[in-house]
């Protein structure tokens, strides 16, 4: 599927998306086409926008929800909408596992966690899951060990510039 960005600005512009989600760095709206587009509020939100697409484009494992599109600049993310988990056991209980730490353990999916340095502690929250086809995939997996220690580590106070809705 092909994605117009400009149409998806001036939508946003003009408030027809629904919002569906909101973290310290981005916001997620519904596309209305089985698709959501997550927005940087600020540079933290474009190198997660990056990383996720990054990782989506060579991980090796299948617990990464699909990234259908970005904006050459990140600030826009295409993902595929997934329904809301609310309790991790969800995930530990479709994959047979007892903990996120033993689904870690999983050969590809280790690899992946390793090669692209993703925090386990965002992989315990059920909010970084979301059902798709009735499986649990990770929608949430752009805060890597790289953005951690760039943006957040020692500086939780620190105020970023917003960005406004342009290409």
């Amino acid at each position: 599927m092909d994605f117009d960005f400009d149409e998806i600005i001036n939508n946003l512009k003009k408030n027809n998306y629904k919002l569906i989600g909101s973290g310290s760095c981005r916001n997620v709206y519904d596309l209305g086409n089985g698709y959501v587009v997550k927005v940087a509020k600020d540079i933290r939100g474009i190198l997660q926008n990056e990383t996720e697409h990054s990782i989506y484009q060579t991980c090796k494992s299948d617990f990464f929800a699909e990234i259908a599109a970005a904006s050459e600049n990140h600030k826009y993310l295409i993902m595929v909408k997934a329904k809301k988990i609310t309790d991790i056991r969800t995930v530990l209980r479709y994959y047979k596992v007892h903990s996120i730490s033993d689904l870690i353990k999983r050969p590809l999916f280790a690899e992946d966690i390793e090669s692209k340095k993703i925090g386990s502690s965002d992989l315990k929250r059920a909010s970084s899951w979301g059902m798709v086809n009735d499986v649990p995939l990770l929608i949430d997996y752009g805060l890597n060990q790289s953005t951690y220690n760039k943006y957040y580590r020692f500086k939780f106070f620190k105020k970023f510039k917003g960005l406004n809705y342009t290409s």
